[in-house]
């Protein structure tokens, strides 16, 4: 069968969920190495392996390990979704305590999943832990330095945008606390679901702290051929997204600067029109324009007002959704149906 569940409901203390799309070549290898990991790891757990809709024989291959494998899970559904999907899929199906979610190729390094967990142990009031290469102690390996140069761009870009990024804000290998990230109300299908997921904790108030890591690129050799990456124009309209999802997420900051710098430069002209005047110069027009773009300040500032009321609406928006998430109140079922209902809507 393709989705494979174990009904006991026991908590274990790590649930790590690696979803997989058409891995057929690499899968095994990468599932065997992932597990020969987890059992060094300190208390109890399981591995969540996540079929986001393969055509391939990946899903049978994932099932064959699992028979094996009692602390392996395989979920799956029959259509691809986007990696989000993917994760929400495995994180809301997770009995861990802490959740991390990373890729099942160990390309973040063979011991991530143990600093993740050494953190959260270490920080307890940390609710999520990312791993980060653009943290010092971390870094990139076999990764070609123009998408090196666009993943630390489009972070800083990003922080610019966000209050309260962290430096590695579209990347998932990341440790969540079981209860915050089950209860974040969150819908992004694709890749935005990482910086979603920053968004929203942020705006609940959750902490993030981050971990050095290094990224690594592996080059499978699949049936002889090497893997390709994602393509740079599929990169290019990932930053795009990416970076509109940040700048319509808290466009406050900009139009509050904007209105500061048109009232500092009003100011200007109207203390220079006063000077003028005072030294029986014409000062009208010096007056007239100062006058004209303290306005425009005026007007960015209403601007500003009005967009952060949004923010706030949206904002309590997110907490009703999640408030409809609590255990018991029924809506988990509600979620899981209506992502089944977009699945025969979406174009495949």
């Amino acid at each position: 069968g393709m989705t494979q569940f174990h009904p006991s409901p026991d908590r274990v203390d790590v649930s790590v969920v690696c979803p997989f799309f058409n891995e057929a070549g690499i899968l095994e290898h990468a599932i065997r190495q992932m597990l020969a990991q987890l059992r060094t790891l300190p208390g109890t757990w399981e591995l969540i392996a996540v079929n986001d809709g393969s055509t391939d024989d990946s899903a049978e291959i994932a099932d064959a390990v699992a028979h094996q494998n009692p602390r392996l899970r395989v979920l799956g559904y029959p259509r691809n979704q986007g990696r989000g999907h993917a994760l929400h899929t495995g994180i809301l199906a997770a009995r861990g305590n802490i959740i991390v979610t990373t890729e099942i190729d160990l390309s973040w390094g063979e011991t991530v999943v143990h600093d993740l967990v050494d953190a959260m142990t270490r920080w307890p009031e940390a609710d999520i832990v990312v791993a980060s290469p653009n943290v010092p102690g971390g870094g990139y390996r076999n990764v070609p330095a123009k998408r090196v140069w666009i993943s630390r761009l489009g972070n800083r870009v990003i922080r610019l945008c966000m209050a309260n990024a962290v430096t590695m804000n579209t990347g998932m290998t990341r440790a969540y606390r079981r209860d915050v990230i089950q209860l974040l109300p969150l819908t992004e299908p694709g890749k935005e679901f990482h910086l979603e997921v920053i968004l929203k904790a942020t705006s609940f108030g959750y902490r993030i702290r981050e971990v050095p890591a290094v990224l690594e690129w592996k080059q499978h050799k699949r049936q002889g051929q090497v893997v390709k990456r994602t393509s740079s124009s599929k990169v290019n309209r990932l930053i795009v997204s990416h970076s509109l999802f940040s700048i319509f997420a808290n466009p406050v900051r900009y139009v509050w600067l904007m209105s500061f710098a048109f009232f500092a430069t009003g100011g200007f002209f109207v203390a220079a029109a006063f000077v003028l005047f005072y030294l029986r110069k014409v000062s009208a027009y010096t007056m007239l324009f100062g006058l004209s773009v303290s306005i425009v300040g005026l007007l960015f500032f209403v601007l500003g007002v009005v967009l952060k009321q949004g923010n706030i609406i949206q904002r309590e928006l997110w907490l009703m959704q999640r408030a409809r998430l609590q255990p018991g109140s029924g809506a988990r079922e509600t979620v899981d149906r209506t992502s089944d209902s977009e699945e025969t809507h979406r174009p495949v």
